[in-house]
């Protein structure tokens, strides 16, 4: 794929507003007001927008057990449970050494408790995306994967692919954004993709 800011659009559409029920029934009583017509009334718009990707060429699909393993890490991530993390990791992994050296395992979870705990951290300065840079911890982890011989699967590799690449977008159109208050909802299987 081929996905840098430059294939990427923010399309902006302006949409009829749709009035709800309970406006619908109370707009058929006659209004007081003779100066607003039902034309002026019809013609009221909303701007919607909406990301379009061109040549996005980074594409998979996780099996439901890779979805499961990918959630069951995140929700251990955002309750800073870097321990935890870092053994699911390890447990998960398709293809590891760590397990078969004495201390493998406990030092490669440590590793991912700090990198978890920096964090939790920032949240004095706020978990936004201006504050945090997700590609400077992802490399951190990856540098531990590779030190301590835990494989990361090829699917899993192309989520933390376009994670890094979305950062910079994601960056750029809401710094603000704050990355628990969004991930929640998704990770506990409230939110809708």
């Amino acid at each position: 794929g081929d996905l840098h800011p430059g294939n990427v659009l923010v399309k902006t559409v302006q949409v009829p507003v749709t009035p709800s029920l309970w406006q619908s029934l109370f707009s058929l009583a006659p209004s007081s007001d003779s100066s607003t017509t039902e034309s002026e009334q019809s013609d009221e718009t909303t701007t919607k927008h909406s990301i379009v990707f061109l040549d996005a060429g980074i594409a998979i699909s996780l099996s439901p057990n890779d979805q499961k393993n990918l959630i069951d890490l995140f929700r251990a991530v955002i309750f800073n449970d870097g321990n935890r993390a870092g053994r699911l990791m390890v447990e998960r992994a398709k293809h590891e050494r760590c397990s078969q050296v004495e201390g493998c395992v406990d030092a490669f979870s440590e590793g991912i408790a700090d990198i978890v705990s920096d964090f939790h951290d920032r949240r004095k300065e706020g978990l936004t995306l201006g504050a945090v840079r997700i590609g400077v911890l992802l490399s951190r982890v990856l540098d531990l994967c590779r030190i301590h011989g835990v494989e990361i699967d090829p699917a899993m590799a192309s989520v933390v692919i376009s994670t890094l690449v979305l950062e910079g977008l994601g960056r750029s159109l809401s710094p603000d954004l704050d990355l628990l208050h969004f991930a929640k909802p998704f990770v506990l299987g409230r939110g809708k993709v």
